[in-house]
């Protein structure tokens, strides 16, 4: 490190400042060049890329109560409360009440009635849930007078407005069946 310049944000061992905090530091340098403090400057960054969050060195008190004041105001602001909800710290009542039942007329396949799915979780219990659909299309579709002609399965997403959370909000299958009007067999593919 060069000198005992503290300026914050060190990139590759090289330490930056504000412009209007370079001029503090260079006030101080000529005040304390008696006192034989070693003070070298490296570079300065444009007021732009300053802010009210960044932390210097030499402070007062009186700023630093301020400082750890505004962190503790930060600590408690709706984006942070959003975070710990995200995160799983806190509970998400919107995440937690979230229900889901299918919508289609096939008797034999889960969620028939209402249950809940931990968002973590909602991807690979909503495919397989919609597995079930192309499972019962593969099974209609192998009798002798039908033939699949196509499954795919669509998984829809969503982003909780209470915490933020991605998850999977549901699935659609789409299936294509041939079916002979007369029940006669439908002949497989000819090689």
């Amino acid at each position: 490190m060069i000198g005992s310049v503290s300026a914050y944000g060190a990139y590759n061992s090289i330490y930056y400042t504000s412009g209007a905090t370079l001029a503090a530091r260079s006030n101080a340098l000529h005040a304390d060049a008696n006192e034989g403090a070693a003070v070298a400057v490296v570079a300065a960054v444009p007021e732009v890329f300053s802010n009210d969050r960044t932390v210097r060195v030499g402070r007062s008190p009186e700023e630093m109560k301020m400082a750890v004041d505004n962190a503790a105001k930060t600590m408690e602001s709706p984006a942070t409360e959003r975070m710990r909800k995200r995160l799983g710290l806190e509970k998400c009542e919107t995440c937690e009440n979230r229900m889901y039942v299918d919508g289609s007329d096939e008797a034999d396949v889960s969620f028939k009635t209402p249950g809940h799915i931990d968002p973590s979780a909602s991807a690979s219990v909503v495919m397989s849930h919609e597995r079930e659909h192309v499972a019962n299309a593969v099974q209609k579709g192998s009798r002798p007078d039908a033939k699949l002609i196509s499954a795919s399965v669509t998984l829809h997403t969503s982003i909780c407005p209470e915490c933020g959370r991605p998850y999977v909000s549901g699935g659609t299958t789409r299936t294509k069946i041939r079916h002979t009007a007369d029940g006669s067999p439908i002949d497989g593919p000819k090689e």
